[in-house]
């Protein structure tokens, strides 16, 4: 019995030096260093049979990890942010990854906000479903009553424990005053409530099945390492993160709405942010 016991003690006294040696790493690497690391998260509007991930770009933002001991940022860009995409002309952004994959729209962001970006990951409507409800919903809070039978949406104000399908539905509602720009808020919000409810060590059991998830409904750029030292630095951080939008205003060109972005504009607005 003692002698088990020591064995056991043995392995956990090993297995807790690993994972604080890979710790001490991941942070140094993605922070310790001065430098900031930018991911981009793409949500593509394909629907359940299809998992082509060659739909619009229903969702932008990227997950700015700032320097060590700075603030972590959210940052969205409407997806009718207009933008002049090479060989197709004047477009709303949501279009450059249809036509021009992880390379245009990563251009495109650089010319926009100057943020180039680290890694890619683009995920399915299923599989932003499936995470939500392997992770047992998320709490959101409705300010506002949104109904709308496009989105699905059906919600007075109150506190709410959503499910995969709530949750998308909350997150694609455009029936609002502020329309698209209401939505990238409330996209950031849900974003930002997994990190702060979910990244917990109770997460780690769950992780086969997240990784499931992912290997079937995403597409990324993300190495093993990327997957662990960004994960490692959501376990560990305050979780105070900035949620912001790019400056637009609303215009009608040629009959089609866009959200028009002046870059000097936006990348004065970003620097505060960029640390």
């Amino acid at each position: 019995m003692n002698k088990a016991k020591g064995c056991f003690i043995t392995i956990l006294t090993i297995f807790i030096l690993v994972v604080f040696i890979f710790l001490c790493i991941s942070l140094a690497d993605l922070n310790g260093s001065g430098n900031s690391k930018d991911i981009l998260f793409l949500g593509v509007d394909v629907r359940e049979e299809s998992n082509s991930f060659k739909g619009l770009t229903d969702t932008i933002i990227i997950y700015h990890i700032s320097s060590w001991g700075k603030k972590d940022s959210l940052i969205s860009i409407p997806r009718d942010t207009r933008v002049q995409l090479e060989e197709y002309g004047w477009n709303k952004i949501n279009a450059a990854y249809k036509f021009g994959g992880e390379e245009m729209i990563k251009q495109e962001i650089y010319e926009l906000t100057g943020i180039e970006i680290d890694r890619v990951m683009v995920i399915n409507f299923n599989g932003f479903k499936e995470i939500i409800d392997i992770l047992g919903g998320i709490e959101i809070v409705v300010e506002e009553p949104l109904h709308d039978e496009l989105s699905g949406a059906d919600f007075d104000p109150g506190t709410y424990i959503m499910s995969g399908e709530q949750a998308l539905s909350f997150t694609r509602c455009r029936a609002t005053a502020r329309a698209d720009i209401d939505r990238v808020d409330r996209q950031k919000y849900l974003l930002n409530e997994i990190m702060r409810q979910k990244f917990n060590f109770s997460m780690i059991k769950k992780a086969p099945q997240i990784i499931k998830v992912l290997n079937n409904e995403t597409i990324s750029d993300f190495t093993i390492w990327d997957f662990g030292s960004t994960g490692f630095v959501l376990l560990f951080s305050s979780k105070d993160i900035n949620r912001i939008t790019i400056p637009t205003k609303s215009a009608m060109i040629d009959d089609i709405s866009y959200q028009i972005a002046d870059e000097d504009e936006v990348k004065e607005f970003l620097s505060g942010y960029l640390k």
